[in-house]
C-alpha cells in the first residue's frame, strides 16, 4: 500500500469518527423530548399561548431534521368556549437544523391531518386569533417586526380540516370542511390550492397570497388573489388585508358569476326559478363587523343594476342598498297571454286560488333599499317608466313607500305594507292611486286587444287583508276598491280578467240576440266597499252609454267568490227602438268567473218581491229593495264614483221626446226573451 493511500484512509477514518461522534452528540443533545420543548417554546413565545404535543413524537436528523407529532394542541383565549383553539391529530414537519440551533425557524414543509380550528369572538367582538405581541430583548412588547421575520415556511399541506366560527356578538355559528389545502412558498409569497365541500357542494380554490411573515408582522398590506370554482359558479377575488389592530380590515375587488342551477340548488329550494346567469362586480371594504360594496354592478340574466350596498353584522343585522338601472327587461321570464285574453280558462273554478304565498315570515333584520329604474318591462303589462321604490324592512314589517311609476300614459303612486307576527297570518295593506291610464294599452298588454278601444282608467285601492293565500287575503279584505273608465269603445273581444260580463249585460238589457260589434261607453264605475271580504253594492256600480244609464245593487262576496247583482237600465233619451225592447231589470248571479244573467219575466213587481226575499237572507239592502221604485238616474256614474247624485235638469221639449216609462209586465215581449235565452 502506498503512502498516499494510507494518508487517505487515515483522513477517512477520522472523518467517520467525527461524524459518528457528532451523530451521537446530536442524539444526546436533541432527544424527542428536547425537540418538543424547543418547538413548544418557540410557538408559545410567538403566540402567547400554551402549545402542547400530547401524543407520540418521532424525529430523524439526516438528511434534514424531520419531526412527526400526534395530538398537538394550541390553547384558546382565556375567555374561549373551549380550552383549545387548535387541535391536530397528526403533524409532520421538516426543517433545517443549523438555523434551529441559532434560534430561528426555517421550515421546509409542514403537513397537518385531522385539523380542528375554532375561530370565535367574545361579546365585544374581540377574536381569539388576536394574540399578544412577543416581547423584545429589553422586555417591552414588540410590534412583531423582529422575531416574526425569523419564521419561514416553504410548504404547508392540510388534510381533513374543520374550521368553525362562533360569533359572540350575534350568536351565529358556521363551519366548513376542507378536504385538502396546499401552500407553497415562492418569490411573491404563498401559492394556494384547495379543495373543500360545503352543503354537499364541492369547491376548488387557487391563487397567490403574500408572505406569512408579512401577515404576522402587521406592518404592510398583505396581498390576496384567489379564484374559486364550483359547478356553475366562479368567484375571483383580488385585494389586500390592511395593517392595523385585530381584527384586520381588507379591500377587495370581486367578480362573481353563477350560470347553472347546480350552484344554487344546495342553498335554495326553488333555485330553478331564478333568472340566470347572475353576475356581480364590486369593490368591497371588509371587516368582521361590516361590509361596504361600492361601484356595484348586479346583473340578472343580462339585466344590470348599479349602485352600492352595505351590511353590518349584529342582532339585528343591517343592510342598506341603492340600486339604479337605465333599462330592465323581465319579459323573457314570463310569457305573454296571447290567447285572446280569456279570463276563465278551462277547468278554472276560482279567481283567487288556495296556493300558499311565498311570503309567510320576514327576515329579522333591518334593511333599506332605494330602487330606481328608468324603464322596466314586465310580462303582460305596458312598459313602466321612472320606477321609484323605497323598501324598508324592520323586524316583523316590510314597507314600500313611496312606490311610483309611469305606465300606459298615466301615473301610479302608492304604499304597500306587510306585517308578520309569530303564528299569525301575514297582514297586507295596499294604498294605490293610478290616474290617467290608457285602458286600451292595459288590455292590449294583457292579450285582450279587441276588448276596448281608447278610454282612460282610474284605479284607487285602500285595502287591508290578512292571509297565507290569495283566496284567504280576498276573503278577509276590508276597505275600498275603485275602478273607473271613461270615453271608451267596447269591442267584441274577451275581457282580460274575470267574466266577459259587460258586453253580455248590455246585450241582455237591450234584448239583442247578437252581441254588438262596437258599443260606445261614456263611463263605467265600480266602487266596492269591502268588509271582511264582502262588498254591499248600493248603486256603486254604474255604466253609461249615449243611450242608457245603468245602476246596480247587490253583493260581491269574496269569501265564496260569488256575486248577486241587480242591474236597472234607464233610457237617457229617445231611442230609435221601442222601450219594450229594454229589460226592466237584469240579475247577474253565481261564481265570479261564471255568473249567469237572468231576466224577470213577471216584470217589476215580481222583481221587487225577489229583491225583498234577498233582503230577508241578507243579500241586498233596503236601497236595493226600493231600486225599482226610485226615479231613474241619468248620470249614475257620478253617484257610483262619489256617493253624491248629479243635480237633475228640468225637463224640456215635447212629451214625445221624453223617455217612455218601461212597459208593464203584460207588455213585455216573451218572444224576444225566448230568442235571447233559448240557449
Amino acid at each position: 500500500m502506498s503512502g498516499r493511500m494510507k494518508r487517505w484512509l487515515i483522513v477517512l477514518g477520522v472523518l467517520v469518527l467525527v461524524l459518528g461522534g457528532a451523530w451521537v452528540a446530536l442524539q444526546q443533545a436533541f432527544p424527542p423530548q428536547r425537540i418538543a420543548e424547543i418547538v413548544a417554546s418557540q410557538v408559545s413565545s410567538q403566540t402567547g399561548r400554551e402549545f402542547r404535543i400530547q401524543g407520540r413524537l418521532d424525529w430523524r436528523l439526516l438528511p434534514k431534521l424531520a419531526i412527526l407529532a400526534e395530538d398537538v394542541a394550541l390553547a384558546n383565549a382565556p375567555w374561549g368556549s373551549r380550552p383549545d383553539m387548535l387541535r391536530i391529530k397528526r403533524a409532520a414537519t421538516q426543517l433545517e437544523l443549523w438555523p434551529l440551533l441559532q434560534g430561528r425557524f426555517n421550515i421546509e414543509s409542514v403537513a397537518l391531518d385531522g385539523v380542528d380550528l375554532l375561530l370565535e369572538t367574545d361579546a365585544k367582538g374581540t377574536g381569539n386569533w388576536d394574540m399578544p405581541q412577543p416581547a423584545t430583548q429589553d422586555g417591552r412588547q414588540g410590534s412583531g417586526g423582529g422575531s416574526m421575520q425569523d419564521v419561514g415556511i416553504d410548504t404547508l399541506r392540510l388534510g381533513d380540516v374543520r374550521v368553525a366560527y362562533h360569533d359572540g356578538v350575534s350568536g351565529q355559528k358556521r363551519a366548513i370542511t376542507l378536504q385538502q389545502l396546499t401552500l407553497d412558498r415562492n418569490a411573491q409569497g404563498l401559492q394556494l390550492a384547495s379543495d373543500w365541500v360545503v352543503q354537499a357542494q364541492r369547491w376548488q380554490a387557487s391563487g397567490q397570497l403574500g408572505h406569512v411573515t408579512q401577515l404576522l408582522a402587521n406592518q404592510a398590506d398583505w396581498p390576496v388573489q384567489l379564484a374559486l370554482r364550483s359547478e356553475g359558479a366562479r368567484i375571483d377575488l383580488k385585494g389586500q388585508l390592511l395593517p392595523g389592530p385585530a381584527p384586520r380590515t381588507g379591500r377587495f375587488d370581486v367578480d362573481a358569476v353563477i350560470d347553472k342551477v347546480a350552484a344554487l340548488a344546495p342553498w335554495l329550494d326553488d333555485a330553478g326559478r331564478l333568472p340566470l346567469p347572475i353576475a356581480l362586480k364590486t369593490s368591497v371594504a371588509l371587516t368582521t363587523e361590516s361590509l361596504q360594496a361600492d361601484a356595484l354592478t348586479l346583473s340578472l340574466a343580462g339585466q344590470a343594476l348599479h349602485g352600492s350596498a352595505s351590511l353590518r353584522n349584529g342582532d339585528p343585522w343591517q343592510v342598506q342598498a341603492r340600486l339604479n338601472a337605465e333599462s330592465v327587461d323581465l319579459t323573457r321570464f314570463g310569457s305573454k297571454g296571447g290567447s285572446g285574453g280569456a279570463a276563465s280558462p278551462a277547468g278554472r273554478q276560482k279567481l283567487f286560488d288556495d296556493k300558499p304565498l311565498p311570503v309567510d315570515t320576514l327576515p329579522r333584520g333591518i334593511a333599506t333599499l332605494e330602487l330606481r329604474v328608468a324603464r322596466l318591462l314586465l310580462p303582460d303589462a305596458p312598459p313602466l317608466s321612472a320606477v321609484k321604490a323605497d323598501v324598508q324592512l324592520r323586524p316583523g314589517s316590510l314597507k314600500i313607500e313611496p312606490l311610483a311609476f309611469g305606465v300606459a300614459g298615466g301615473q301610479v303612486r302608492g304604499v304597500v305594507t306587510l306585517t308578520t307576527a309569530d303564528a299569525a297570518a301575514p297582514r297586507w295593506k295596499l294604498q294605490i292611486d293610478g290616474s290617467g291610464l290608457s285602458a286600451e294599452a292595459l288590455t292590449r298588454a294583457a292579450g285582450s286587444g279587441d276588448f276596448l278601444a281608447g278610454g282612460t282608467l282610474q284605479l284607487k285601492t285602500d285595502l287591508a287583508m290578512s292571509g297565507r293565500s290569495a283566496s284567504a287575503l280576498a276573503a278577509g279584505a276590508s276597505g275600498e276598491l275603485l275602478l273607473s273608465i271613461t270615453d271608451t269603445r267596447l269591442g267584441d273581444g274577451a275581457a282580460p280578467i274575470g267574466p266577459n260580463l259587460l258586453p253580455q249585460l248590455l246585450r241582455a238589457i237591450t234584448l239583442q240576440p247578437q252581441a254588438a260589434k262596437s258599443t260606445q261607453v261614456e263611463c263605467a264605475v265600480m266602487r266596492l266597499p269591502f268588509r271582511n271580504g264582502v262588498a254591499q253594492v248600493e248603486r256603486t256600480i254604474a255604466i253609461e252609454t249615449p243611450d242608457l244609464a245603468i245602476s246596480a245593487v247587490g253583493q260581491i262576496d269574496l269569501r265564496d267568490q260569488s256575486m248577486e247583482l241587480a242591474f236597472r237600465p234607464t233610457p237617457k233619451r229617445a231611442l230609435g227602438l221601442n222601450t219594450a225592447q229594454l229589460a226592466s231589470l237584469v240579475i247577474a248571479k253565481g261564481p265570479l268567473l261564471d255568473p249567469k244573467l237572468t231576466l224577470d219575466a213577471k216584470g217589476a213587481a215580481g222583481m221587487a218581491l225577489s229583491i225583498g226575499a234577498a233582503v230577508a237572507t241578507g243579500g241586498l239592502s233596503m236601497l236595493g229593495r226600493n231600486l225599482l221604485k226610485q226615479a231613474g238616474d241619468p248620470h249614475p256614474c257620478q253617484y257610483a264614483l262619489t256617493g253624491v247624485a248629479a243635480p237633475q235638469k228640468a225637463a224640456t221639449g215635447s212629451a214625445a221626446a221624453q223617455p217612455q216609462a218601461p212597459p208593464s209586465p203584460e207588455q213585455a215581449l216573451p218572444g224576444l226573451l225566448h230568442k235571447l235565452f233559448k240557449k
